[in-house]
Protein backbone atom coordinates (compact mmCIF):
# COMPACT_ATOMS: atom_id res chain seq x y z
CA UNK A 1 0.00 0.00 0.00
CA UNK A 2 1.55 3.11 -0.62
CA UNK A 3 0.89 6.42 1.21
CA UNK A 4 0.77 9.85 -0.44
CA UNK A 5 3.49 12.21 1.47
CA UNK A 6 1.76 15.62 2.13
CA UNK A 7 1.95 18.64 4.52
CA UNK A 8 0.90 16.50 7.81
CA UNK A 9 3.77 13.97 7.51
CA UNK A 10 6.97 14.91 9.61
CA UNK A 11 10.85 13.43 8.63
CA UNK A 12 12.02 11.74 11.95
CA UNK A 13 15.76 9.88 12.47
CA UNK A 14 15.10 6.60 13.71
CA UNK A 15 17.86 3.82 14.73
CA UNK A 16 16.74 0.09 14.31
CA UNK A 17 17.71 -2.85 14.22
CA UNK A 18 19.39 -4.55 11.16
CA UNK A 19 16.84 -7.09 10.72
CA UNK A 20 14.01 -4.81 11.08
CA UNK A 21 15.54 -2.98 8.39
CA UNK A 22 15.82 -5.82 6.06
CA UNK A 23 12.13 -6.49 6.91
CA UNK A 24 11.04 -3.11 5.78
CA UNK A 25 13.64 -3.46 2.64
CA UNK A 26 11.72 -6.57 1.55
CA UNK A 27 8.04 -5.30 2.17
CA UNK A 28 8.80 -2.23 0.51
CA UNK A 29 9.35 -4.65 -2.78
CA UNK A 30 6.71 -6.33 -2.04
CA UNK A 31 4.46 -3.19 -2.11
CA UNK A 32 6.30 -1.46 -4.67
CA UNK A 33 7.23 1.51 -2.10
CA UNK A 34 9.69 2.87 0.23
CA UNK A 35 10.40 2.24 4.27
CA UNK A 36 8.74 5.50 5.15
CA UNK A 37 5.74 4.49 3.40
CA UNK A 38 5.75 1.05 5.02
CA UNK A 39 6.58 2.09 8.63
CA UNK A 40 3.49 5.00 8.27
CA UNK A 41 1.17 1.62 6.86
CA UNK A 42 2.45 0.21 9.80
CA UNK A 43 1.98 3.07 12.69
CA UNK A 44 -1.46 4.10 11.13
CA UNK A 45 -2.63 0.08 11.56
CA UNK A 46 -1.48 0.70 15.39
CA UNK A 47 -2.45 3.85 16.24
CA UNK A 48 -5.62 3.33 17.68
CA UNK A 49 -3.86 0.85 20.38
CA UNK A 50 -0.70 2.98 20.36
CA UNK A 51 -3.38 6.19 21.40
CA UNK A 52 -5.44 4.19 23.90
CA UNK A 53 -2.25 3.08 25.71
CA UNK A 54 -0.64 6.37 25.60
CA UNK A 55 -3.53 7.71 27.38
CA UNK A 56 -3.32 4.82 29.58
CA UNK A 57 -0.30 5.93 30.73
CA UNK A 58 -0.97 9.36 31.31
CA UNK A 59 -3.97 9.26 33.13
CA UNK A 60 -1.95 7.12 35.24
CA UNK A 61 0.57 8.98 35.95
CA UNK A 62 -1.88 11.39 36.74
CA UNK A 63 -3.61 9.20 39.07
CA UNK A 64 -0.09 8.54 40.74
CA UNK A 65 0.32 12.47 41.40
CA UNK A 66 -2.75 12.76 43.04
CA UNK A 67 -1.99 9.77 45.30
CA UNK A 68 1.35 10.91 45.99
CA UNK A 69 -0.35 14.54 47.06
CA UNK A 70 -2.82 12.97 48.81
CA UNK A 71 -0.21 10.75 50.92
CA UNK A 72 1.37 13.55 51.69
CA UNK A 73 -1.27 15.46 53.17
CA UNK A 74 -2.60 12.76 54.94
CA UNK A 75 1.23 12.00 56.10
CA UNK A 76 0.99 15.99 57.13
CA UNK A 77 -2.43 15.66 59.32
CA UNK A 78 -1.54 12.84 60.75
CA UNK A 79 1.69 14.96 62.47
CA UNK A 80 0.27 17.61 63.14
CA UNK A 81 -2.91 15.82 65.21
CA UNK A 82 0.02 14.36 67.04
CA UNK A 83 2.21 17.47 67.70
CA UNK A 84 0.43 18.59 70.93
CA UNK A 85 1.26 15.21 72.67
CA UNK A 86 5.00 15.42 71.36
CA UNK A 87 4.97 18.55 72.80
CA UNK A 88 3.72 18.35 75.82
CA UNK A 89 5.88 15.25 76.46
CA UNK A 90 8.84 17.14 75.56
CA UNK A 91 7.69 19.88 77.92
CA UNK A 92 7.44 17.03 80.49
CA UNK A 93 10.97 15.89 79.74
CA UNK A 94 12.65 18.80 80.06
CA UNK A 95 10.95 19.67 83.39
CA UNK A 96 12.04 16.25 85.08
CA UNK A 97 15.64 17.91 83.96
CA UNK A 98 15.48 20.93 85.67
CA UNK A 99 13.95 18.99 88.63
CA UNK A 100 16.83 16.75 88.62
CA UNK A 101 19.58 19.46 88.03
CA UNK A 102 18.02 21.40 90.35
CA UNK A 103 18.01 18.57 92.90
CA UNK A 104 21.73 17.40 92.03
CA UNK A 105 22.77 21.53 93.07
CA UNK A 106 21.20 21.58 96.48
CA UNK A 107 22.74 18.50 97.32
CA UNK A 108 26.34 19.98 99.79
CA UNK A 109 27.56 16.54 99.35
CA UNK A 110 30.31 16.34 96.49
CA UNK A 111 29.73 13.17 94.24
CA UNK A 112 31.56 10.33 92.93
CA UNK A 113 29.00 9.06 89.85
CA UNK A 114 26.29 9.17 92.63
CA UNK A 115 28.15 7.90 95.54
CA UNK A 116 29.06 9.72 98.55
CA UNK A 117 32.93 10.87 98.57
CA UNK A 118 34.30 10.01 102.00
CA UNK A 119 35.62 12.93 104.64
CA UNK A 120 39.29 11.97 104.35
CA UNK A 121 40.09 11.26 107.93
CA UNK A 122 41.93 13.99 110.18
CA UNK A 123 45.74 14.67 109.79
CA UNK A 124 47.93 13.57 112.40
CA UNK A 125 48.92 16.86 114.67
CA UNK A 126 51.85 17.23 116.44
CA UNK A 127 50.36 15.88 119.66
CA UNK A 128 49.42 12.74 118.19
CA UNK A 129 53.33 11.80 117.67
CA UNK A 130 54.16 12.84 121.55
Amino acid sequence: MVIQVNSNVARVTVALDPRDVDLLDRLSVLEGSNRSAVLRSLLAEVRPMLSQTVDAFERAQALRGELDRAAAEAFISDLQAVQGNVEAAGDQYLGAIAKLEGLAASDPRRSNHGGHTPTPPPSPSPEDDA
